[in-house]
């Protein structure tokens, strides 16, 4: 060290950073951690911390470990072996697994303090961005990302989430779309096959998301309600039963055991299958989703004189949701039947 100046230490994701003056400016030691290796050096300018040189301080550690302390691929295993992780849907777990896995190959060598430095979110979102002509996919990355950091800060791994709220690419706004008759009737004639449009009937009768509708069993089934523990929120849903519902039910005699769906062969349908063949038989340039179902039954709700509070509650929405559909399908259809009857009049 240079007489009569001191170095300046930092200390980076694990790593010690030390600024030693020099007789013409300044030099940088990068060592792997306090008291560790030297692994890396830059004159004039602080180093930016790569991933070539997390790489080079998970080596060291090898050396002197015989392995590399919390990376994130051990949060990862902790986390996917956590509560949090196994209290989700089966659904769920397997869509996380695919993208922990997709983390783990670019990240999961990295050690976990590295995710301390502000900086890993660009990376992040570099990462991220090689989906971006996927904007769903991509913006799946990124929350699976701030879902496990998010875990991290809640068991004391992490102090920051540096993947939080970045910004998504897709926007989709589905919130006011509902089937309406002509999507009924393009269904109708493309004379869809039987077992393929009572799913869809009782998904628009019951507004269940799509997992919870091929779920659906006859014993969840009341006199007057359907009462079923939800799969995604493991919520209590109490679906009344409405008219339509009811002479459905009715006439599945002999039928009333197990699932209340099923497939062309008598099998319980599964989310991918119905999907899949709704996908395959939907009229060419269909503009509805079967997700778009529950905005039909949350009409019908409304419909029969519920107000937005109560029938957000049923849907599980907020009340301001709900108030987009009777603004956009009640309200308006209510003012222009009126307006016919008084130009027919």
């Amino acid at each position: 060290m240079t007489s009569g100046k001191r170095r300046k230490t930092r200390i980076v994701a694990g790593l010690h950073i030390v600024k030693k003056p020099l007789k013409q400016g300044d030099r940088f030691y990068v060592y792997a951690w306090r008291g560790g290796p030297c692994i890396h050096q830059t004159d004039d300018r602080h180093p930016v911390i790569t991933l070539d040189i997390l790489n080079l301080q998970i080596a060291a550690k090898k050396d002197r470990y015989g392995e590399a302390p919390d990376s994130l691929d051990t949060m990862i295993k902790d986390y996917k072996a956590s509560p949090a992780f196994k209290s989700t849907a089966a659904s769920t777990q397997v869509e996380y697994t695919r993208w922990l896995d997709r983390i783990s190959d670019r990240f999961g060598n990295t050690p976990v303090g590295a995710f301390e430095d502000r900086r890993m979110r660009g990376d992040i979102i570099d990462w991220k961005n090689n989906w971006a002509e996927q904007p769903r996919s991509a913006d799946a990355a990124a929350v699976m990302m701030s879902t496990l950091l998010s875990w991290g800060v809640e068991n004391a791994r992490l102090d920051v989430n540096v993947a939080a709220k970045i910004k998504q690419l897709h926007k989709p706004d589905r919130s006011d779309l509902i089937w309406e008759d002509r999507h009924w009737k393009a269904m109708t004639d493309a004379e869809i096959p039987s077992h393929l449009m009572d799913a869809l009937r009782v998904s628009s009768w019951t507004g269940l998301r799509l997992g919870d509708l091929v779920a659906l069993d006859w014993s969840e089934v009341g006199e007057k309600a359907i009462i079923r523990i939800t799969n995604k929120k493991k919520s209590r849903a109490v679906i009344p039963i409405l008219p339509d519902m009811r002479a459905w039910l009715a006439s599945q005699t002999g039928k009333r055991e197990g699932v209340v769906l099923r497939n062309s062969r008598g099998y319980p349908w599964t989310k991918s299958g119905l999907g899949s063949v709704f996908q395959k038989k939907q009229p060419e340039g269909f503009d509805r989703s079967i997700h778009d179902l529950r905005g039909s039954f949350c009409t019908m709700l409304l419909l029969k004189g519920l107000t937005d509070d109560q029938a957000a509650m049923i849907m599980g929405w907020t009340a301001k949701r709900v108030s987009e559909i009777r603004s956009r399908y009640v309200n308006e259809e209510r003012v222009i039947i009126s307006l016919l009857d008084r130009l027919s009049a």
